[in-house]
């Protein structure tokens, strides 16, 4: 579902794209350099004639594209191996989606078996946390270090997919540090220059006035 509201956003942005491109002999308006900006940093930039701005700004687009797929990626790749250990492991279910069932994956990290599961419930009087058995979602450890594994797999899964969201915001960013500098262009006729650092769970975008 957000994979289709992503690219129904990409589809509505490009829309524009033929309005900004029929401009006249005088060049493009603020507006349109705005929201070429806005679509693609560095692209409002290359047509105000700042070159070096726009590759900076488009170098650090293609970058966070770049370690959005990888990150992802590796995501994607993580939750299907700790789901295929825990069907292999523990004989859950591979069907049950992790957006779906969320809770249910967490617990399985937390206790060997469902029925010690359920026991502690009936402890704490949980009663209506305590899982049924025969509704898909029994499971049993053969091991704790297995239990232990699967653990390592899933926080593997869990901290790509918060780089993956860090990484979105640095794309945020990017369009808004490209739109603020546009202003500056069109409006004041100063120049600057930005850039985008990568950092442990996130970034550094820094900005610099040329003239």
């Amino acid at each position: 579902m957000r994979r289709r509201t992503a690219v129904l956003a990409l589809l509505a942005s490009l829309a524009w794209v033929p309005q900004l491109c029929a401009q006249n002999a005088e060049g493009p308006s603020e507006g349109g350099a705005l929201l070429r900006s806005l679509i693609m940093p560095g692209w409002g930039q290359h047509v105000l004639g700042d070159h070096r701005a726009a590759r900076k700004l488009a170098l650090a687009e293609a970058s966070l594209w770049l370690s959005y797929a990888v990150t992802r990626g590796a995501a994607s790749w993580y939750q299907q191996d700790y789901r295929a250990f825990a069907a292999l492991h523990a004989g859950i279910d591979y069907s049950l989606e992790p957006d779906k069932f969320y809770i249910f994956y967490y617990r399985l990290g937390r206790y060997d078996s469902i029925s010690e599961y359920n026991q502690v419930q009936l402890r704490q009087r949980n009663i209506s946390d305590i899982y049924r058995l025969g509704e898909g979602n029994n499971w049993q450890w053969d091991n704790s270090s297995s239990r232990e594994r699967y653990n390592h797999l899933r926080r593997a899964s869990l901290l790509a997919a918060k780089g993956a969201s860090f990484l979105v915001g640095g794309m945020i960013i990017n369009r808004a540090v490209a739109a603020i500098h546009v202003l500056f262009l069109s409006r004041l006729g100063v120049a600057a220059s930005a850039r985008w650092t990568p950092l442990p769970g996130g970034g550094r975008v820094s900005v610099e006035l040329l003239r």
